[in-house]
C-alpha cells in the first residue's frame, strides 16, 4: 500500500480504480500464483446501498476517548461488517452479492488490519456518499413537479 489516499480518492473519481495487492487464494497458489490484485471502483449505487446497511448495523459511536480494551472489542464486534463492506466494493456488481461472505473470510485473513482500514477509510469517505448526497440536493432545489408560476411579475413604480 504504497498510494496516498489523496491519490487513491483521484484513481476512485477517475474510475480507473484502486489496485489492492492481496495474497492468492489457495487455489491459485498451487498454480504458481503468490499475489493478485483486487481492484477497488467507484460503487453503483446499488453497493453503495449495501454498504451503508453494513456501516449502519455496526452502530458505532463515539471513539475519540477509547481504551485498547474497547479497541479490541470493536474489533471482535465489527471485524466482520468491515471485511463484508471492502468485499462488497470489490466486487461491486449485484449478481456477484453471493460471494460477498466468501471475499470477506479470504480478505479477513490476506490483508493487513492498515490496509483493510485504509481500504474501508477509502469506501466510506470517497465511496460516493457526498456525490449522492449532492444529487438529493439539487434534486430537491430543482423539484420539477412544483407548480410555476408563469404569469409576467408586476412592476411599481
Amino acid at each position: 500500500m504504497d498510494f496516498k489516499l489523496e491519490e487513491r480518492a483521484a484513481n476512485i473519481i477517475l474510475k480507473r480504480g484502486v489496485k489492492v495487492p492481496v495474497t492468492a487464494p489457495l487455489f491459485l497458489r498451487l498454480f504458481g500464483k503468490k499475489k493478485i490484485n483486487l481492484v477497488v471502483k467507484a460503487l453503483s449505487i446499488y453497493t453503495l446501498k449495501r454498504v451503508a446497511v453494513h456501516y449502519l448495523q455496526m452502530q458505532i459511536k463515539s471513539t475519540e476517548e477509547m481504551t485498547i480494551p474497547e479497541g479490541f472489542e470493536i474489533i471482535q464486534l465489527h471485524d466482520k461488517a468491515v471485511s463484508k463492506i471492502i468485499a462488497e466494493s470489490i466486487l461491486n456488481n449485484r449478481w456477484l452479492k453471493f460471494l460477498v461472505p466468501f471475499v470477506a473470510y479470504w480478505l479477513r485473513g490476506g490483508l493487513q488490519a492498515t490496509e483493510l482500514f485504509s481500504l474501508f477509510q477509502l469506501v466510506i469517505v470517497y465511496g460516493g456518499i457526498h456525490d449522492f448526497i449532492n444529487t438529493i440536493r439539487l434534486t430537491e432545489a430543482t423539484r420539477i413537479t412544483m407548480p410555476m408560476n408563469l404569469s409576467q411579475k408586476e412592476t411599481t413604480s
